[in-house]
């Protein structure tokens, strides 16, 4: 596995955009080879796939014309159509219309402690095979400097950004997903973390953004003093935010507002979210300690324990249900940091941790 870093001094989106498709040329080649053979996997056809990607685009031209022009910049740089490079933003929103029947990514846990920058951590989870990934940092059009990670041509998904704000991204599958046409769900995040100064204004973005597919975006903040916190639930038929428990803001890939609860896909099948949750609850307080690889390492729990919170591929497990736990993500909201580290808890070390400051 292996971190690719872009940092771009443009304020021009389609140059912007240009620049990392020509510089990540064959990386982005490599991420939409990956997923043409995940959506097959799916039993997505190609003129599906075509057809969601290019509806995705759309609304996502009419909702921020600025990102879609990025989008189009990543097109030119690599050669690919644009379909294709919005068909790896819009994987969530092809991918919930398909066969699979879990797409299990990510677990997420935060603190705030009073009068202290809020704590977070989570672990991202995905495929064995999807290997190669991006920390994308650039000025935004509301004068912030953003650094995000993501798979490679893909607009953002966790991050941070200047004005101490941080969001954690963990996917959720509800009914009403694939309902309806909408915008990205990955574009959402990316929003959020280029506009957005306050919870109130991400609450604000993730509501204005018509969606087809569902996500939790965990939302921290700290000016120096002060720090906030929620977790948004965000779905086709609905938009919940809820506040943190005791101080704790802790979330898996199941819907905890009971009214999306009722149409939860995941916790309907058995999936391990449910396990991991209540691992994240019984663990809760390992956050409260003073670094993050302590954090890491009180998250140790797999397979075998109960709950994969730290995820290895199961063997004889398809390759679509193999899913491992690939990176680490935090960040320092006091310091403006993105940190990093590669694996999972179990594989955590102090000096492994990789730090990207906005």
């Amino acid at each position: 596995m292996s971190i690719n870093y872009h940092f771009s001094d443009e304020r021009d989106p389609l140059t912007r955009g240009r620049g990392i498709g020509e510089r990540w040329r064959a990386q982005i080649h490599g991420t939409a080879k990956d997923y043409a053979w995940l959506f097959d996997a799916a039993k997505l056809d190609r003129h599906t796939v075509r057809r969601i990607a290019e509806q995705g685009y759309e609304h996502l031209r009419a909702w921020s014309p600025g990102l879609a022009t990025e989008l189009e910049g990543v097109a030119q740089g690599t050669g690919l159509e644009l379909w294709e490079v919005a068909a790896l933003n819009c994987r969530t929103e092809i991918l919930v219309r398909g066969s699979i029947a879990g797409l299990k990514e990510c677990t997420a846990a935060a603190w705030l402690p009073p009068g202290e920058p809020p704590r977070a951590l989570q672990t991202w989870d995905w495929i064995p095979s999807v290997g190669n990934f991006t920390v994308l940092k650039h000025t935004s059009p509301a004068d912030l400097t953003v650094a995000t990670f993501a798979e490679n041509g893909v607009l953002g998904k966790a991050g941070i950004n200047s004005s101490g704000l941080g969001l954690l991204f963990t996917l959720l599958c509800h009914t009403s997903d694939g309902t309806r046409e909408g915008v990205p769900i990955h574009a959402v995040a990316r929003q959020v973390l280029d506009t957005a100064r306050s919870v109130q204004d991400a609450v604000d973005i993730v509501r204005s953004a018509p969606l087809t597919a569902s996500a939790s975006f965990t939302v921290l903040t700290w000016d120096g003093r002060s720090a906030d916190g929620a977790v948004i639930e965000a779905s086709p038929e609905e938009v919940v935010v809820l506040p943190p428990e005791e101080g704790f803001l802790l979330h898996t890939n199941h819907f905890l507002d009971p009214g999306l609860a009722r149409g939860d896909r995941l916790a309907a099948i058995g999936d391990d979210t449910l396990p991991r949750m209540e691992v994240l609850r019984e663990r809760r307080s390992v956050m409260t300690a003073q670094s993050r690889t302590e954090w890491a390492k009180g998250l140790i729990h797999h397979w075998e324990d109960g709950a994969p919170v730290c995820a290895h591929p199961r063997p004889g497990a398809p390759e679509t249900d193999r899913w491992e736990t690939k990176m680490l993500i935090s960040f320092d909201l006091d310091r403006r940091t993105l940190v990093l580290q590669e694996g999972g808890p179990c594989a955590v070390t102090a000096d492994g941790w990789t730090e990207v400051a906005v």
